[in-house]
């Protein structure tokens, strides 16, 4: 089955996919990901936004608003990050009270969805997870409560693990995790809009300066994903070496002479 090398797209949601002529790319994403019709309206401004030339060429987010008026944050992230689920909740509960101005009523809160693609293993052994807000009956009885369409405002969340996708694809939603896993396509396509890549991610047709761009992008992330990787070692290293000086002087204290706290120290260092 042919397949056509594109643009990575991280760098296609940094550039090509802001353009409104393109959105039809992330709806259909969308579309397939969440499983009904997705209609992007517009782009919100964000700091991840921004082309700032301080920012760690590292992680990319995308905040867009549908036809229905929630709220749709796309975060591409390469390197581990240790705090990660917690800045992804930090993400969405900060964009819903950046959207509150004074004398705002809650009925006008609107659903947050928040999709992460994540190039490495976070969570258990699944390329798709969702996470939803979820009631439970804790008096006994067998009670599946289900929220009305507008009672349903609870952030989502999604992620898409890449390391833990095996190439096989089975579903509408697989052709993406395949895309965005190994910039590109296969031949047959039957996703939502997929037909459209090729053409308006394909590198070849970059222009010369577009192209030096995107060269540039794809050195820095590679660089600085090499800096992280080694300060995020270091990180590991130094805490273990923390907790074994004050496991030492757990033991001096506790009245250990120091060849048993050295004999002690050899054997769990095995």
């Amino acid at each position: 089955m042919n397949e056509r090398t594109l643009v990575s797209f991280d760098w296609a949601m940094k550039s090509i996919l802001r353009q409104k002529d393109n959105f039809d790319i992330l709806e259909g994403f969308l579309t397939d990901l969440l499983g009904e019709k997705i209609e992007i309206l517009d782009l919100l401004e964000s700091e991840s936004n921004k082309d700032n030339k301080y920012d760690k060429m590292n992680r990319v987010g995308l905040r867009a608003r549908d036809s229905l008026g929630r709220e749709i944050i796309i975060e591409v992230q390469h390197s581990k990050e240790p705090d990660y689920l917690e800045r992804v909740y930090y993400g969405t509960c900060k964009s819903l009270i950046d959207n509150m101005q004074e004398g705002y009523r809650y009925k006008n809160i609107k659903k947050i969805i928040s999709v992460n693609i994540i190039y490495w293993q976070m969570l258990e052994k699944s390329y798709l997870l969702k996470g939803e807000m979820q009631l439970k009956d804790l008096t006994g009885n067998k009670l599946e409560v289900q929220f009305k369409p507008d009672q349903n405002i609870f952030a989502e969340y999604y992620f898409i693990q890449l390391e833990w996708f095996e190439d096989n694809i089975k579903s509408l939603i697989d052709e993406w995790v395949y895309l965005f896993k190994h910039s590109k396509v296969k031949g047959d396509m039957r996703a939502t809009n997929m037909d459209k890549v090729p053409a308006k991610l394909d590198k070849l047709k970059m222009t010369q300066e577009e192209l030096r761009a995107y060269d540039e992008y794809q050195f820095n992330k590679t660089i600085n994903e090499g800096v992280l990787q080694v300060k995020y070692d270091e990180g590991i290293e130094e805490g273990i070496e923390k907790g074994r000086s004050e496991i030492i002087e757990a033991m001096r204290k506790s009245g250990l002479s120091e060849d048993k706290i050295v004999e002690i120290i050899g054997l769990s260092s095995k």
